[in-house]
């Protein structure tokens, strides 16, 4: 088995798919925490001044979906066959597209903010929602790929237990399977183990 190192600040942020891959693997790795002050320290060992970054036998991996997918394709989370790879793939790429959008409006204040935010809620989301929850409505199995969970489960209820928190409560009756959808993978044993344990932080 190879040495795995996942260093990432000490958040969920974009570092959690790979922490839940590993979870719900059953594999050992370093999670290697560092906090904001000391990024600068970290940032001249990474591949693109970008974290995380995952390390096997040293060899190092960036960006967060690189790093969940070749995980998951190790591990057997990434879909059976290679049709279902490729959908594991499209729903997880657009789970980033949905939440990129909600990092400008973090960022942003005043006028702007207010515009970006409106944005979001009346084109963005529903578009990317309303593609989920059909998926998940149709998928009987509860998962957004074939009969059982892969990354594209965690990135989804991830992004989205963020997500729930800049859109009108109203949302959540709109799009019940994707609720419920965020509820189901929690709920895995092993994903609910790795919840229970890990670090309380503030994102």
């Amino acid at each position: 088995m190879p040495k795995y190192k996942l260093i990432y600040f000490n958040a969920r942020g974009f570092g959690e798919m790979a922490r839940m891959v590993f979870a719900q693997a059953g594999v050992e790795y370093e999670d290697v925490r560092f906090e904001r002050d000391e990024w600068p320290k970290f940032k001249p060992y990474t591949p693109f001044g970008q974290a995380p970054v995952l390390e096997v036998d040293g060899v190092q991996i960036a960006d967060s979906a690189a790093i969940a997918r070749y995980l998951a394709r190790e591990f057997g989370l990434a879909g059976k066959t290679r049709i279902e790879e490729a959908q594991v793939d499209m729903f997880a790429g657009a789970a980033y597209d949905l939440i990129k959008p909600t990092i400008d409006i973090y960022n942003a204040e005043g006028e702007k903010k207010a515009e970006l935010v409106k944005k979001f809620q009346e084109e963005t989301a529903p578009k990317f929602l309303a593609k989920f929850e059909s998926t998940l409505a149709e998928n009987k199995s509860g998962f957004l790929v074939g009969d059982g969970v892969t990354w594209a489960d965690f990135t989804l209820m991830h992004f989205m237990s963020w997500i729930w928190s800049q859109l009108p409560e109203d949302f959540a009756t709109k799009y019940s399977h994707v609720k419920e959808h965020g509820k189901r993978v929690e709920s895995l044993p092993k994903i609910a183990a790795w919840i229970a344990k890990r670090p309380v932080t503030a994102t």
